[in-house]
This record gives structure tokens, C-alpha cells and sequence, in this order.
């Protein structure tokens, strides 16, 4: 799934492109082009030798080369090439990060084939735990092979890659998922986070009629997706579940209501943030973190201190938009946690919520939980789009 896109991008801003390219035909006529730079010449050298797996030449071109000029991101991405090439990404990224040395600003264009190349591997690999998250995430910066397999996996049964699928808004997964939550029996809530993901308006149906499922759960699920994809029509519908005899349908609709900017519920919200319970006020503090008021703040800052470390992860991934300093503090703490689920959980929490800098999520590249290294290979290909 090699993907040189970038490299060529480089090679063009140096004119290489256009000197392999040139014609005597197409500059008859013409002012003779510049002669060609020494390390534009060695770059396509080094090129030709990798384009024939001759590894040991594109290894002494490249040292050559990064050592010439030491500046150069064109030197350094073809240097990075390589070595992904002779060991890997990790390889890729050692070489990287040596290059870079004291410098205080990434080369983004080069840190993100170290990432593409640690999600193709990922991809790859049929055992790798996080192989179906690397393949969406492929998917989903336009790699024609990775949605390719993952539509064919669909095709063939696989529950999981539908879900992927939808969430990257295919409209035919989507559809797939809606009849199977139209199938009487089985738990519906994998489906349902699954549209929820997609963000399709087509979802919006199904999950009304959901509504009115005999089992609390499936109502309660229902009534929250309404409210994360912004299914304002869907209120007449919510209000009625503020009765429901379940508890948890009756939080769900007051929640949903409140992310419809309907205010029907609020009451109730505002006594769970009062309840004994972390838990349950961690569940209305997330309900009202659409638009916190009042004792918001105070409650979840509270909440970062619990005895309970989940109940911790949770009010760090609310505070984080507000304090992050407060929410790197609790996540670096957890990560030291004796529990190895925490430790991971802290780690992935961090890359989705905090991290933004490359030298962060260069760290997580290297990280030994395998979700976590992916997430942060995903988030440097967002940040690059």
C-alpha cells in the first residue's frame, strides 16, 4: 500500500520531476534548462536504486546525501524511505528523529510517511489487534486498497468491517446496519454506536422507531445516538421516554433533549450532578458538557480526583478542552497505574484528547500498547491532511 504522494510532492519543489522528465524535443527551440544540482542527481539516483530493491546503494546514497545537506527534507525523506524499507517504520522513525536532533520543528510531511508506513504494516498483518482500526484509518485518507479490503471483508459477513465502513460514510454499510437493527433479537448496541459513528441522516429513522424497543437498554442507546446526531425532529419522540419507567432510558432522553437544546430534562440532570455516586455524576456531567453551567466545572474537577480511576479517565477527557493541563496531569498519573487496562486507556485517552504536537505523538508511535500507537499514527495523518 507504499503511497509516495508526499515524496513526489518534495521531489517536484526541487525540480527533480522536471529534470528526469525533460526532452531534448520539449526545449528545442528554448533557452537551455539549469544544469541540475548535484543533490537532485543523487536523489534520483537513490530513487532509481530503491525503485530496484537495490537497498545497500539507496543506504550509502542516502548517509551521502543526509550528511551533504543536512537541511534538506528532500535528503532526510528519502533517507526516512529506506530505512522503512530496511526495518520498518519504527526504523523509519529512529532515522527521522535523528535528523532532527536539537531541532524544534517537525518536518510534518516526512513524520507522516513514518506514520502511513506504521498503519500499511498494521494493515497487514491479519493477527495485529489493531489491524481493522489501521485499515479505516487508511481508508479514510483515500488508500483505494485499504477501503477495497474492508468492503470485500464486509461483503463476506464481517460485522466488524461493516461497522468501520459505516463509520467512514459508506451509504451502502450504513444501509447494511440499519436492516440488521431492523432484525427482531440480539443486542443492537454495536449497530447503534456504529450509525452513530456514520453520522448519516439516514439513521435518524431506524433509530426512532428504536424508541419504542421492549428492552430498556436498546431505548436508552436509541435516545442517545438521536441526540449525538443532532436529531432535533426526533424531540417529540424523546420526551415521553422523561417518563420511562428505566431509569437509565429516562437519563439517556434527558441527555439527548439537552443536546437538542431542549431544556425538558434539565432538572433532572442537574440532581444526578448532585448524586453520592461518581459514576452518576460523571454521567451528567458528561450530558451537560455540550454546554456546561453552573457547577459543571467544580464537579468534574472533583471527579478527576475519585477513588475510582475509570471515573478519572472520564472527567479527564471532559476537563481537557478546558484545563488541559489539569487532564495531562490526571492521564500521566493513571498511566502509571497497576492496572495494565488503565495504563492503556490513559495512553489512548491522551492521544485522542491532548495530543496535537508531533514530538507528543512521535512518543506514541513507540508505544507498546498497540491501539495506542495506532491512534497516534491516525491522528499525525489528520493533522497532515
Amino acid at each position: 500500500m507504499a503511497d509516495y504522494t508526499f515524496v513526489r510532492a518534495r521531489l517536484i519543489a526541487v525540480g527533480v520531476i522536471a529534470a528526469l522528465t525533460m526532452t531534448p524535443a520539449t526545449v528545442r527551440g528554448q533557452a537551455a534548462p539549469p544544469p541540475v544540482s548535484a543533490e537532485v542527481q543523487s536523489l534520483a539516483e537513490g530513487w532509481t536504486a530503491l525503485r530496484q530493491g537495490q537497498l545497500q546503494q539507496a543506504t550509502q546514497i542516502a548517509e551521502r546525501l543526509v550528511a551533504e545537506y543536512p537541511r534538506s527534507a528532500a535528503a532526510v525523506g528519502f533517507a526516512v524511505e529506506v530505512d522503512i524499507r530496511r526495518g520498518g517504520a519504527l526504523a523509519g522513525l529512529t532515522a527521522y528523529e535523528r535528523w532532527l536532533g536539537a531541532r524544534r520543528v517537525d518536518d510534518p510531511y516526512v513524520l507522516r510517511r513514518v506514520a502511513q508506513a506504521h498503519l500499511e504494516r498494521v494493515a497487514e498483518d491479519r493477527q495485529h489487534p489493531a489491524r481493522l482500526q489501521a485499515a479505516t484509518a487508511l481508508a479514510a485518507e483515500g488508500v483505494i486498497a485499504a477501503r477495497a479490503e474492508l468492503a470485500q471483508a464486509a461483503a463476506n459477513g464481517g460485522a466488524a468491517e461493516a461497522q468501520l465502513l459505516a463509520s467512514l460514510g459508506d451509504t451502502r454499510a450504513v444501509r447494511d446496519l440499519i436492516s440488521q437493527l431492523r432484525v427482531p433479537g440480539g443486542s443492537k448496541v454495536r449497530i447503534v454506536n456504529a450509525l452513530v459513528d456514520s453520522r448519516s441522516a439516514i439513521a435518524v429513522p431506524p433509530l426512532v422507531e428504536l424508541l419504542a424497543d421492549p428492552r430498556e437498554e436498546h431505548r436508552a442507546i436509541a435516545a442517545d445516538a438521536l441526540g449525538k446526531l443532532g436529531a432535533s425532529d426526533a424531540v417529540p419522540k424523546l420526551r415521553p421516554l422523561l417518563n420511562d419507567p428505566a431509569f437509565p432510558v429516562r437519563v439517556a432522553a434527558a441527555s439527548a433533549l439537552y443536546r437538542l437544546g431542549d431544556y425538558e430534562g434539565v432538572n433532572l440532570l442537574n440532581e444526578l450532578m448532585s448524586s453520592e455516586h461518581g459514576t452518576i455524576r460523571l454521567s451528567a456531567a458528561e450530558a451537560l458538557s455540550v454546554r456546561p453551567m453552573g457547577s459543571w466545572h467544580g464537579v468534574v474537577r472533583e471527579l478527576t480526583r475519585h477513588e475510582d480511576a475509570i471515573v478519572q479517565l472520564g472527567a479527564a477527557r471532559l476537563i481537557a478542552p478546558y484545563e488541559p493541563d489539569l487532564a495531562s496531569e490526571v492521564l500521566a498519573r493513571l498511566s502509571q497505574s497497576d492496572n495494565p487496562a488503565v495504563r492503556e486507556e490513559a495512553g489512548r485517552t491522551f492521544v485522542q484528547r491532548l495530543a496535537a504536537d508531533f514530538a507528543t505523538l512521535r512518543k506514541f508511535l513507540r508505544s507498546t500498547d498497540a491501539t495506542t500507537a495506532v491512534r497516534a499514527a491516525s491522528r499525525i495523518l489528520e493533522l497532515t491532511r
